[in-house]
């Protein structure tokens, strides 16, 4: 984002840890103000932000990707990137969460809700986890069992959105367990059979649950989530998290709330 801001404004380029500043050259802009110039190259302004500094904070996006955007009091430069304090905080980290960060992991969690999942756990449980699910994935398999103890004390739910990504008989397999009339003990039976490389695949089955299981791969790729498991949870102040790939220890604790 920060190099195509590059080409598009017309800069004064200081390169420090990647932050660059630009100032805005056209005179005959009415306007004349540099975030009206960034505004035009499709840049979104959701909102302004204070800042310690003489420079007045704005975030943005671009193409669904954040940004946090300085501007000095004149508007005649702005300062494209993270702004630090003495301390190394990041000036904008805060306001980009809570502008877009936030927004979009609420809309994230209300469009898991819709989709074809499979129920492993007490639905009860307090803690929900949505997790990508190759068949095949050796990860998701060791995340599984890592939660065992957490999904039988009825503390964890996972609600599995299962993906044939993998390998070659992926699709067919979670289609085969998605297309049964019981997903969950189909799943559960292809746990158990994980080391002997899952159930069998069941054409009838397959070709009932393979629409389901396709959503889901469209819906990680329309997400870019490119790992599995990739898991989505609310952690214990109700802020949803995104895990991509195998949490690590200190995140397995937080999901857990060991």
């Amino acid at each position: 984002m920060k190099k195509m801001l590059i080409g598009l404004l017309l800069a004064i380029i200081v390169v420090a840890g990647g932050v660059y500043i630009f100032t805005h050259s056209g005179a005959t802009d009415k306007q004349g103000d540099v975030l009206s110039f960034i505004k035009k190259q499709g840049v979104t302004i959701i909102d302004s932000f204070e800042t310690p500094s003489e420079l007045t904070g704005y975030i943005g996006t671009y193409k669904d990707e954040p940004m946090s955007i300085y501007v000095t009091a004149d508007k005649r430069y702005a300062v494209v990137g993270d702004l630090i304090d003495a301390e190394g905080k990041n000036l904008g980290a805060d306001a980009i969460y809570q502008l877009v960060t936030k927004p979009q992991n609420e809309k994230l969690w209300q469009l898991l809700e819709q989709t074809d999942w499979v129920q492993d756990g007490d639905k009860n449980a307090p803690r929900i986890v949505y997790t990508f699910t190759d068949p095949f994935c050796p990860y998701c398999h060791k995340f599984r069992d890592m939660a065992d103890p957490f999904i039988a004390e009825g503390k964890v739910q996972f609600r599995h959105i299962l993906v044939g990504i993998l390998q070659e008989n992926s699709l067919a397999v979670a289609a085969t367990i998605m297309g049964s009339d019981s997903p969950e003990e189909a799943f559960q039976q292809h746990r158990q059979l994980s080391n002997k490389g899952g159930i069998t695949v069941d054409n009838a089955k397959a070709s009932k649950g393979n629409d389901s299981v396709l959503a889901n791969n469209h819906l990680m790729e329309a997400l870019h989530m490119h790992a599995t498991p990739t898991s989505v949870y609310k952690d214990n102040d109700g802020e949803i998290q995104v895990v991509e790939g195998m949490p690590v220890q200190q995140e397995l604790s937080r999901i857990f709330e060991e």
